[in-house]
């Protein structure tokens, strides 16, 4: 993108710095004139290349900073090397904001001195008579423009003038404006249904002051709500609906304008569709996570229900009567009632927090155990009475003069009874007694002692290899490992199958397939209901209804906001209008809000259009700046918008990906001040697959930037979610593939294999 204009300022400059001696930096911005910016460009240019020669210091006056050329003669004015060209340009660039200011002080002081007459001039008066910098005189605070564009001192008479006019002007619309929303806060009360604008003015009589309805919700059909209104909550609902649940933080930011919904939310209360999720994150009714937790909550209430009466009547009980998905609630509502959770048989029990006398505790433990139990007299809590009927381990150890090891080998072997309380092992005191009283005590212990493999092979007298065939094909159970892995086995398993093994021998010498285990399957395996792959796409691609829309707009000349979700194909929209801009021999900006993703779309688009076409421009990387499509990101484009605006005459479009990032609180304001700075003949196209308040955003567009922008929505996920299960082999299994390996894996651990 050459700018002739840099080229002619560069020839003045040359013309103006003496061979033979030196100009100040101030002075030679005097006698050159013009746009700073460019003699700024300018200068920096000469000095890179070493044209010109500059001596000073970046923090000096520009009174100090002195150029000049290069001459034939003399040390002082033989060609510079590389380090000293970039450090002249630096200089220029240093000192540049400087001679800036002193520029502008001057030409606001020399304006100053020929308003002072008190006669109102227009700018082109004034440029005839001083040197005018952009954006004044209208940017100094002493100075007035009038209606008819000229300007004037804020003191003289006709500057005293025109602000009492502007402030009886303002006065008369504010009035108005209240005038207005009192009766349109009336008329939407008492219609109870969202009107238009040109309903609004209607019922107004006169034009609607944008002022009037700034309060309000504009709605995608173009009408305006109250934000607490019903029709405003069912936009709100309608957002929800289609995203995935918003944090309470989140809700309360994006929708703070809904004030009286945001309050019940924020205080916990829900209003319909809303739904509150147990981790407080806020969806709608309609989404599987609202259905979701509406559907635990009418279970927690059948839980509740029924846990009241399963514990008015008994003192222990079970949870067998809840479907499975309703189980974890019931054990959570259990515990938090106050129950106590058991563990008799391998069966999950509760102790109901109720007192009940001891007969009938004795009945149900008696139902549940077997067991007989004391009955006395008096009430107590069912879990007071089964501590008081049970021993703890060492107390059951010392009760049976045994290690409390063995009591645990006891109870495995079927020879006492016992039961978990919350997690801790006990021991039914009347089993205890009976097997304490029992003459053979000592051989039931040494009947459960775990011996290792190779003490049971001399019991039986066999080989190591024929106890591993014993145990393979299922005579004897291992009893588990030691510590060191080592098999275990029980002694009275061991000696009980002595008279067992003759007849065992015997059978080894015919073939047997009996006793072979199942194995779990290891080879690699997909779904069985995986999807086959989709057929080859033949003939042009099929565009879908929201991309042909996006498409036409912006090829009728409109600027278009497209909010869809990630993965239906916003990026596509991108392609085809720079397909089209560039077979139209226009220019195309694409921004992005980071660098990294500003040099993947670079590298996307150079494949697609071909290295000499595409360009690139981050903070730390200028590829082929002259291209027909740059990529960059958003501050970059900004400070293109304030510093070289002539630069983008060329320009058609500017796509901003992921535009939602004009919400963000430190980094907004790159994409607001590019959208309202972006020379008026530019359209944008934003993309975003997250943007609330879509229809106020393009409102304000359409008001900065005076030019219709079209709103595009898509709500179709184009990516659905499905559940898939992998293996301890990382197989890759559906839900029923996924339970039968369950259940292999479950066997065969339930017993030794060997090969």
């Amino acid at each position: 993108m050459a700018n002739s204009r840099t080229e002619e300022v560069k020839k003045i400059l040359l013309a103006l710095v003496p061979v033979d001696g030196t100009i100040s930096l101030r002075e030679l911005s005097d006698r050159a004139g013009g746009e700073i910016d460019l003699l700024a460009s300018a200068l920096q240019s000469l000095a890179s290349r070493g044209e010109v020669n500059v001596f000073g210091t970046p923090e000096g006056d520009p009174e100090q900073v002195l150029l000049t050329k290069p001459g034939n003669n003399g040390a002082a004015l033989a060609p510079t090397d590389a380090r000293e060209k970039a450090r002249a340009a630096r200089l220029i660039a240093a000192s540049m904001p400087r001679v800036r200011v002193l520029l502008r002080e001057r030409a606001a002081d020399s304006i100053r001195e020929i308003l002072t007459d008190g006669t109102p001039r227009t700018r082109e008066e004034l440029a005839s008579m001083t040197h005018l910098p952009p954006r004044l005189p209208g940017a100094m605070p002493d100075v007035i423009v009038l209606p008819d564009g000229s300007y004037t001192l804020k003191g003289t008479p006709a500057g005293e003038t025109e602000l009492a006019r502007r402030a009886a002007e303002s006065s008369e619309r504010r009035e108005a404006m209240q005038r207005q929303r009192r009766r349109i806060d009336e008329l939407l009360e008492e219609q109870e249904t969202p009107l238009s604008k040109t309903e609004l003015e209607t019922h107004l009589g006169e034009k609607l002051l944008p002022e009037a309805i700034a309060h309000l919700m504009r709605l995608p059909d173009g009408s305006y709500a109250h934000p607490d209104s019903d029709a405003a909550w069912d936009e709100v609902g309608r957002y929800l609906s289609r995203s995935e649940p918003v944090s309470r933080q989140d809700f309360m930011r994006m929708f703070k304008r809904h004030k009286k919904l945001v309050a019940h939310i924020k205080k916990g209360r829900e209003e319909p569709p809303f739904v509150i999720l147990p981790n407080g994150r806020i969806t709608v009714e309609t989404r599987p996570e609202g259905r979701e937790e509406l559907r635990r909550r009418e279970i927690l209430a059948y839980v509740h229900y029924t846990l009241k009466e399963k514990m008015g009547g008994r003192s222990f009980f079970t949870l067998e009567d809840f479907a499975p998905r309703e189980r974890a609630l019931a054990r959570q509502e259990a515990i938090h009632a106050g129950c106590v959770e058991l563990k008799i048989s391998k069966k999950d029990m509760f102790c109901a927090p109720i007192q009940a006398n001891h007969g009938s505790i004795a009945a149900e433990l008696k139902e549940i155990t077997g067991l007989d139990f004391p009955v006395g007299k008096g009430a107590t809590v069912p879990v007071a009475y089964i501590v008081d009927n049970s021993l703890n381990t060492r107390e059951a150890g010392r009760a049976l003069g045994v290690r409390p090891a063995d009591v645990a080998e006891l109870k495995e072997q079927g020879y006492v009874l016992g039961f978990a309380l919350e997690g801790n092992m006990r021991y039914w005191r009347p089993s205890v007694d009976r097997l304490r009283n029992a003459p053979n005590i000592e051989r039931l212990i040494r009947r459960s002692e775990k011996i290792k493999l190779t003490d049971a092979a001399r019991i039986l007298g066999l080989s190591p290899d024929q106890m591993k065939r014993i145990i393979r094909e299922g005579y004897l159970r291992s009893a588990g490992r030691t510590v060191q892995g080592i098999h275990q086995l029980r002694r009275g398993d061991v000696e009980d199958l002595l008279a067992r093994l003759p007849e065992i021998k015997e059978r080894w010498g015919e073939p047997s397939g009996q006793g072979q285990e199942r194995t779990v399957r290891r080879g690699k395996r997909r779904p069985r209901n995986r999807r086959p792959a989709p057929p080859p796409v033949n003939g042009p691609l099929k565009l879908d209804e929201y991309q042909e829309k996006s498409i036409a707009a912006l090829e009728e000349g409109h600027s278009v906001l497209v909010a869809a979700p990630t993965g239906t194909g916003k990026t596509l929209i991108a392609e085809r209008l720079v397909e089209y801009i560039l077979a139209r021999g226009k220019e195309v900006i694409y921004t992005s809000p980071i660098k990294a993703l500003s040099n993947q779309k670079y590298r996307d688009f150079a494949r697609l259009y071909g290295y000499d076409r595409v360009g690139l421009i981050t903070g730390d990387v200028s590829i082929n700046e002259r291209a027909s499509l740059l990529v960059m990101t958003t501050e970059i484009f900004r400070n293109w918008c304030f510093a070289n605006p002539e630069w983008m005459s060329g320009i058609s479009h500017v796509i901003f990906d992921e535009i939602h990032y004009l919400d963000d609180v430190e980094r907004g304001t790159a994409w607001e001040e590019s959208i309202i700075f972006a020379p008026p003949h530019i359209n944008i196209l934003g993309l975003s697959a997250t943007v609330p308040n879509i229809m106020q955003l393009a409102s304000w567009m359409e008001d900065v930037r005076s030019s219709k922008v079209v709103v595009v929505e898509e709500y179709r996920r184009a990516v659905p979610l499905e559940i898939r299960w992998i293996s301890p082999d990382n197989e890759v299994l559906d839900q029923d593939e996924a339970m039968d390996e369950i259940e292999a894996l479950r066997q065969a651990g339930s017993r030794s294999q060997y090969v």
